[in-house]
């Protein structure tokens, strides 16, 4: 049995105030099942152990080989973990027969984020861009959304040179009332301003190059951290983003791929946890 799940890019980090949002990036993580007696993860061919795989299959009461082949470096602020976890979730379902609940599988996701440890706010946004594509803002401590936006282009994606800092929640969250314009710019759908406040802020704080971010700003380009670093995201037109990519060559790695439009999987979508904000 097979199930995928995309890249998450940030709009806003969800750490200092509960509100998040993000955008799915066609990066794609797949999880393929292998019914067996002993339950083993292979990620890109690699053996390893995965706690919240275990977590996962023992509560579903599933035992079996997990293959991952994952375009997402692990670590990287693009939320890794939270499309592994939906293409996990996916893919026991299908294998059970069983319906493909939204809400069901995002709150789940976020559950067993927060018990293995992977995740400080249980990725609500990050798990729900990874399954619905397109833009979300979402409330993280509720576990709900709070609108979704449909968005045709593409992003550039940035994996730097060098790797993520020390990630201080609790003095994230002290000062969170200094994101609250990025906050609001998010709940009325303007994405652009909402990415720029939320990367001056966590650069700020973690100690990322503003510059990065300055780079496309100066070109009017959206863009800006992702997660708690250390990747860059971009969103726009294809054209764009290949500039954008060869500005953002000597910082790193850049992959150009479409927004992601419409879900990962074939879920069902139910209206009164998944709806659009008026204005």
């Amino acid at each position: 049995m097979r199930a995928k799940a995309y890249a998450a890019g940030t709009v806003l980090n969800a750490l200092p105030t509960g509100i998040g949002s993000a955008f799915g990036i066609e990066m794609h993580t797949i999880v393929k099942l292998r019914p067996s007696d002993e339950l083993k993860v292979f990620v890109n061919g690699v053996e390893r152990r995965s706690i919240v795989a275990e977590r996962i299959l023992n509560s579903m009461d599933v035992t079996a080989e997990v293959i991952v082949e994952s375009e997402i470096p692990g670590g990287s602020g693009l939320g890794s973990s939270s499309a592994f976890v939906n293409a996990l979730i996916c893919a026991v379902k299908k294998m059970k027969g069983e319906e493909l609940n939204a809400f069901e599988i995002l709150r789940s996701n976020a559950r067993f984020s927060l018990e293995a440890g992977i995740s400080y706010t249980g990725a609500f946004d990050d798990a729900s861009a990874s399954m619905l594509g397109g833009f979300v803002v979402s409330d993280n401590r509720k576990m709900r959304l709070i609108r979704t936006d449909e968005f045709e282009g593409y992003s550039a994606v940035l994996i730097p040179k060098f790797s993520r800092g020390k990630v201080d929640w609790r003095r994230l969250r002290e000062r969170a009332s200094e994101v609250e314009g990025a906050v609001e710019a998010a709940m009325r759908g303007e994405y652009c301003k909402a990415m720029k406040l939320n990367t001056e802020y966590i650069c700020k704080m973690l100690g990322y190059p503003l510059e990065i971010a300055e780079k496309g700003w100066e070109k009017g380009i959206c863009c800006g951290i992702s997660g708690n670093g250390p990747s860059y995201v971009a969103f726009g037109s294809k054209n764009e983003m290949e500039a954008l990519a060869e500005t953002w060559g000597e910082y790193g790695r850049v992959y150009v791929r479409r927004v992601a439009d419409e879900p990962a999987e074939d879920v069902v979508i139910p209206t009164p946890f998944f709806r659009k904000l008026d204005g």
